[in-house]
């Protein structure tokens, strides 16, 4: 009985070592593979913004990100406005990704209650994450009517 079972034991015990590998390489693959992300988070700023009001400019952002993926998107804007005043100011936009590029128009107040936005050019800033991966972007920028 002994060389018996030594003779089913033996490759019993291979094949069972071989497939708990096997389980767990793929369990390690598992967690990398749902983490890999097809269309990584990606913003670009657009080189012109809209006045809106002396109090609010609407900035474009390009956004790419996988589809599904919920969005945080922050855009901060600073202009030189002379006399050593500069005017600061942001604006926030969320939402879901759609796996291809979206075109987003956010908002952007000023931080103070004094100054408003003026035409001309200025710098900006934009910052968008998803749960995945995040992205930014600075150029400087011209508002505009």
């Amino acid at each position: 009985m002994t060389v018996l079972s030594s003779m089913f034991i033996k490759p019993l015990r291979r094949l069972v070592l071989f497939a708990g590998l096997v389980a767990v390489a793929a369990w390690l693959m598992v967690p990398s593979m749902a983490m890999a992300d097809p269309a990584p988070t990606g913003v670009k700023l657009a080189q012109n913004a809209q006045f809106i009001a002396p109090f609010e400019i609407d900035v474009p952002v390009a956004l790419n990100c996988t589809a599904g993926a919920g969005y945080w998107l922050s855009v901060s804007v600073v202009q030189p406005q002379g006399f050593g005043f500069t005017m600061f100011g942001g604006g926030n936009a969320s939402g879901q990704c759609t796996g291809q590029q979206q075109k987003i128009a956010v908002a952007v107040y000023p931080f103070n209650s004094y100054g408003t936005w003026l035409l001309g050019d200025a710098s900006a800033t934009a910052d968008a994450c998803t749960y995945i991966a995040c992205d930014s972007d600075t150029r400087q920028i011209h508002i505009g009517l």
